[in-house]
């Protein structure tokens, strides 16, 4: 572990697939910063799980930004932009200061302009969610991004904590209406799959994730398996989203990462009762999203497929 004063170069490790989130995120924050035009209202965004702010793929060999420079840019662009709160942490404490450390130097480097107020956090995420939850105004636009190293890191108490963190605004029209904060979610769908037809307690993950007593999720998706065609992931997805949709009013956007061998890694939620910026990303972000997936990602994973075997073969080779 380097020290602090070379901490720009350190960024998160990651594989390639986290490219996805990343590309889905930041399509999304682009409906802020280039479609919110008339009467633009304030924004602060949360990003709970931080991290470096910058990451790279040594297979791939590229670099990239993460959520944070992600939101930073956003903020940035919108005029509007008022407030970015960060929390980054990690048990072991140098990790924690080069973090934090990577990410100021990271976002000095940007020249944010002073509206932008910025907050940086260590805290483990049940801390970090009071502490972020007793500085934001309930009553203003907030977007969250809720991206975990692990799925024991997002119980449903903390997501439906935020989601239900109710303010209100009136309308021209003199109409009053509640405002919930918009999430981002990702959701480690793979670790969940593999325990959902266990009897040895590791399930209790699943009924941690989605706030739903054992008994009734193992007879929701019994049902949903046995009479639906599901399987248990998507299952698990269906009892998800459906959670979010008592909060909001509707389904969440979804978005289901696959790796690049083919498998499930994970799945994306957007949930906002922000109707223009739910319109504008089903009708002009998907469809951009799916653009990049097509033309840039679904070639990029088949090359590192192709090279990864290669080189298998031959480890083969040399062992015989």
């Amino acid at each position: 572990m380097g020290d602090e004063s070379d901490s720009e170069k350190y960024m998160e490790e990651v594989q390639y697939h986290t490219r996805q989130k990343h590309v889905f995120l930041t399509e999304y924050l682009n409906i802020w910063s280039d479609r919110v035009k008339k009467s633009k209202p304030t924004l602060d965004i949360y990003d709970l799980f931080a991290s470096f702010g910058k990451c790279k793929c040594d297979e791939k060999g590229e670099e990239w930004d993460g959520s944070a420079l992600i939101a930073a840019k956003c903020l940035q662009k919108y005029r509007r932009g008022t407030k970015l709160w960060l929390n980054s942490y990690s048990d072991d404490s140098k990790e924690k200061e080069l973090q934090h450390a990577a990410l100021n130097k990271r976002l000095n480097a940007l020249n944010l302009p002073d509206r932008i107020k910025i907050e940086i956090q260590g805290d483990p995420i049940e801390i970090a969610v009071d502490d972020a939850l007793s500085d934001f105004n309930p009553n203003y636009p907030s977007f969250w991004i809720l991206d975990p190293y692990g799925p024991t890191q997002l119980p449903w108490a903390l997501v439906g904590k935020i989601a239900k963190s109710e303010g209100s605004f009136t309308t021209k029209g003199g109409k009053t209406k509640i405002r919930r904060p918009e999430l981002f979610i990702v959701l480690m769908t793979s670790s969940l799959q593999r325990v959902a037809t266990k009897s040895d307690g590791s399930e209790e993950l699943i009924s941690a994730t989605l706030g739903i007593p054992t008994d009734m999720w193992k007879s929701q998706v019994k049902d949903l398996v046995e009479k639906h065609g599901f399987d248990y992931r998507k299952a698990i997805i269906y009892l998800y989203a459906h959670r979010l949709e008592e909060i909001y009013g509707k389904l969440p956007i979804g978005w289901t990462v696959k790796g690049t061998e083919g498998n499930i890694v994970y799945t994306i939620f957007l949930a906002t009762d922000h109707r223009a910026g739910y319109y504008v990303m089903q009708k002009e972000g998907l469809p951009k999203f799916n653009e990049w997936f097509e033309e840039k990602w679904i070639p990029e994973a088949k090359k590192l497929k192709k090279i990864r075997r290669s080189e298998e073969h031959t480890s083969e080779l040399q062992s015989h």
